[in-house]
């Protein structure tokens, strides 16, 4: 047997030396690993990250009337519910639904029943106790009456005159009058119909000024002054100057509102109460950039903004909505212009790293 076989053989008798060769040579490749990344360029270090692509357009600001947009509806100045104050019959109508009435047209009578014949009485009743009254203080100055007797014939002369003053104010009543100039909006009664008192006969509502009911922020309310001017627009009609009437001094609790009065003329009383209506109140001049609705973003706090590029990073702006219609919004607070994102802000956070593509490009 050579010597080579016998080595060889020997070898294969010493399966820890086998195991201890296979050892050195797993770590001998392994080191070649490590020695290899450490002399390689860090590839994790130096890799590039790849920078999403969303699309920019330069907004410019231009100056624009700053103004504060209010919606409601037209409702009337005045409006009043006319009842009965007296018990009777209607005996004559005089004025029909929807015609226009003055201030002291009669609308409707109702029935005198025994009034003239209460009037009567009460009048001859006044003359008689101040007849009593007279006669007691003559014989009060003879020493004849005493002042309890004489207070007594005063205090009847006092119940007969109020007496008598309830019965003229009743039938007084019985005409049913305008209490100033406005439309009969609604009658409730025909002739021959019986009232009690409290019943509804008519509705009367004074349509000229018309008044817009609104309600203003608390942000907003230091910004306007009462007898400013508006621009009322009511669905399907032009637009209409108006005036801010009133301003409430206190807030309602539940919105934490102002309410606001605008009110605009109505000769002829050609607009309507109960159309919708936005008001515009023009404040001071300011440089706002309009956008589409759909570029604004939300915040994680809930801040409505937009999204914009500087030095390729992307950047939240809050911002405030100046002025506002159907082909877009005028921002404020994002200054003079801004690279605002128009595609693949959805896809993005503040802070990222972005590849800009601008609409020249």
């Amino acid at each position: 047997m050579s010597s080579g076989n016998l080595n060889q053989q020997k070898l294969y008798q010493k399966p820890a030396f086998i195991a201890a060769f296979i050892s050195i040579l797993l770590l001998v490749w392994l080191a070649s690993g490590f020695n290899n990344e450490k002399t390689n360029p860090d590839e994790l270090a130096e890799r590039k990250i790849i920078s999403p692509r969303v699309k920019v357009e330069t907004f410019i600001g231009e100056s624009i009337e700053n103004t504060i947009n209010l919606y409601g509806r037209t409702e009337p100045d005045r409006i009043v519910t006319l009842q009965a104050q007296v018990k009777g019959a209607v005996t004559k109508i005089y004025a029909n639904r929807g015609s226009f009435v003055k201030k002291g047209d009669v609308i409707a009578t109702i029935a005198l029943n025994d009034l003239p014949a209460q009037l009567e009485h009460y009048q001859t009743l006044v003359k008689q106790r101040r007849i009593d009254y007279y006669g007691a203080k003559e014989l009060f100055k003879g020493g004849y009456q005493g002042e309890s007797a004489l207070a007594e014939r005063l205090s009847a002369v006092t119940a007969a005159k109020a007496q008598l003053a309830q019965t003229q104010n009743d039938i007084a009543n019985t005409t049913i009058v305008a209490p100033f100039d406005g439309i009969l909006n609604e009658r409730f009664v025909e002739v021959g119909d019986y009232l009690k008192v409290g019943d509804d006969i008519a509705i009367v509502a004074d349509l000229d000024p018309l008044v817009i009911r609104a309600h203003i922020t608390e942000n907003q309310i230091s910004a306007i002054k009462e007898g400013q001017k508006a621009k009322v627009n009511l669905l399907n009609e032009r637009e209409i100057n108006g005036q801010l009437r009133y301003v409430a001094s206190v807030a309602n609790e539940n919105t934490n509102t102002f309410k606001v009065e605008i009110a605009i003329a109505n000769p002829g009383y050609k607009y309507l109460a109960g159309i919708s209506s936005e008001v515009e109140l023009p404040l001071d001049t300011v440089s706002a950039i309009k956008v589409s609705p759909a570029l604004l973003a939300l915040d994680e706090s809930g801040n409505i903004g937009v999204k914009s590029v500087v030095d390729d990073t992307v950047v939240f702006t809050q911002i405030n909505i100046a002025k506002s219609d159907e082909n877009g919004v005028w921002l404020t607070g994002i200054g003079e212009s801004a690279e605002i994102i128009t595609l693949g802000q959805g896809f993005v956070r503040p802070g990222d790293k972005v590849n800009p593509i601008r609409e020249e490009q």
